[in-house]
């Protein structure tokens, strides 16, 4: 009698760790893409595209591919009208913040501009936390501080000078995303994501367009190589948007919130091994902290299912 009961327990312990790891994964990969995305971009700036084009091809690139995904049978690309606006306004708040942390790159290091964004993990948390939607969690706003902790040391931040202009981009850019992420759950509803996401991109190549109509277009890469970023940069940034949202359904926004910060740490890293900028060992301090900071909370989160 004591082995069948071995053997259900196994069984019922490997449910829910699998689908755990697999929706972190999924995350950590959006991550990775984001950056890689960020990289090549920054990469195709050589070759003289500019940061208006980049926004506005990587939004139509996912646009194109997203509306072929949801041409399958079953999968609707219409929202009811209320929907329908609620998911274009997150558009112009999305665009709002994606040009918004790009222009701030004028004004304070590149270093500074992301440490300043990404402050948003901590206050996606606290707006979930005072909502009600998530419980609070002591060890995940523990991990939230200490991946922020250690992404300022990660991109290098102290010393660098601060500005008015600059900051006040990347805060508000910080807000944006973080109204984004928070209030796509209750425009999806019970829905797919991905018709919200398309109406999303829809209203942010609206906004970009119109920012390059009065600002006298866009310019784009000149060189094979240069170009060939500059559609890698696209393809890597469809990627991460279609799946973020999706992904966001299954494990909440405090969750996918602290695992993206996997994206400043693998845009630290891509720019050592792409764009021949100097890793330091502090550096590789902070890339620890965040990537400790994320294991700490998922391990001892699958720990308590595996208990139970």
């Amino acid at each position: 009698m004591q082995i069948p009961q071995v053997n259900a327990s196994a069984k019922v312990l490997s449910v829910p760790v699998a689908p755990a790891w697999r929706g972190v994964a999924t995350v950590l990969l959006v991550g990775v893409a984001f950056a890689s995305s960020t990289s090549l971009a920054a990469f195709s700036y050589r070759g003289g595209a500019t940061p208006l084009a980049v926004v506005l091809a990587r939004s139509c690139v996912a646009f194109a591919l997203l509306y072929w995904v949801l041409r399958a049978p079953g999968v609707p690309r219409r929202l009811p009208m209320p929907q329908r606006r609620q998911a274009l306004l997150l558009g112009v708040i999305f665009a709002g913040y994606s040009f918004g942390v790009l222009a701030a790159i004028q004004y304070m290091p590149v270093g500074l501009v992301v440490a300043t964004f990404y402050t948003f993990p901590i206050l996606v948390g606290l707006v979930e936390w005072w909502s009600g939607r998530q419980a609070f969690s002591g060890r995940t706003a523990l991990g939230l501080l200490l991946a922020f902790a250690g992404l300022l040391l990660a991109l290098d931040v102290f010393g660098a000078t601060l500005n008015r202009v600059g900051l006040s981009l990347c805060l508000l850019g910080a807000v944006g995303v973080t109204v984004v992420m928070t209030l796509s759950a209750k425009v999806r509803g019970t829905r797919d994501s991905r018709p919200v996401t398309l109406h999303m991109l829809a209203s942010a190549i609206t906004v970009f367009s119109l920012v390059a109509l009065t600002h006298g277009g866009v310019s784009l890469p000149q060189t094979p190589l240069t170009v060939a970023a500059f559609v890698a940069a696209a393809l890597a940034y469809s990627f991460g948007i279609i799946t973020l949202f999706v992904v966001l359904a299954k494990i909440g926004p405090v969750k996918a919130s602290l695992l993206m910060n996997i994206e400043p740490v693998t845009s630290v890293l891509l720019g050592y091994l792409l764009l021949g900028q100097e890793l330091r060992p502090l550096q590789l301090c902070g890339i620890g902290l965040v990537v400790v900071a994320v294991l700490s909370v998922e391990s001892a989160k699958l720990g308590r299912g595996a208990r139970h």
